[in-house]
């Protein structure tokens, strides 16, 4: 029913006018499940990965409409646990890096069209409305230009870029900030549509000595 719901909204009503309904009934994010794409399986290795309770903090980098992120400020308050969630994204889609994949068939031609409805004034009054502002920190621009600027480590480190050569910068950046016993996490690791996070993962970690490794559900989990 929901999902119904969803496709008749999505075809018929801009999106301008839902996010204009959504930011002034925050009550009905979830019946559009905070308009992300996030399973329960795949929430609940999330949640395991929080529940370990290491030191460090979270981050995101490709966060849409911050859907994710905002489920897991949620899990960090249900838990107790007093930690910052990093949400990095464009907010203006990677134009240059899709064309590319394109042209080397690792994305398909609807790919142009993607990562394009999103943008951080909306992202930020999302997280206001929700009362998650205080966990989250959003970060716009580009990863080559943000992650530098960010010092600190983390016990998750969540990649949804989708693309090869991003998730690939992602993963180089990281994975030393990335406590002991934490875990990255690439998603799309299994999407045939989108095949270039799984050959920038495979890449980075061939060789790369890990205490556990596994893909389910669309993630690659790798425990440093």
């Amino acid at each position: 029913m929901i999902d119904t719901l969803k496709g008749f909204v999505k075809r018929h009503v801009p999106r301008a006018h839902v996010d204009r309904a959504l930011l002034t009934f925050p009550q009905l994010y979830p019946a559009v499940r905070y308009e992300s794409q996030l399973t329960s399986a795949q929430l609940a290795i999330l949640r395991s990965v929080l529940a370990e309770r290491r030191p460090g903090n979270v981050i995101e980098c490709g966060v849409y409409r911050a859907g994710t992120t905002v489920l897991l400020a949620q899990e960090l308050k249900r838990m107790g646990l007093s930690k910052r969630i990093y949400a990095l994204d464009s907010f203006a889609g990677f134009e240059r890096e899709i064309e590319d994949e394109i042209e080397r068939g690792l994305v398909p031609n609807a790919g142009r069209s993607a990562f394009t409805t999103n943008s951080v004034d909306y992202v930020q009054r999302k997280i206001r409305a929700l009362g998650v502002d205080d966990v989250i920190q959003v970060v716009p621009g580009f990863f080559e230009q943000t992650l530098p600027g960010i010092a600190d480590t983390f016990c998750l480190a969540l990649i949804d870029c989708d693309l090869e050569k991003s998730t690939e910068y992602c993963l180089e950046y990281l994975w030393a900030r990335v406590v002991d016993g934490g875990a990255v996490v690439v998603d799309d690791y299994q999407n045939p549509f989108y095949p270039g996070a799984a050959i920038a993962a495979d890449r980075f970690f061939a060789g790369r000595r890990c205490r556990n490794r596994f893909a389910r559900d669309n993630f690659l989990v790798v425990q440093k």
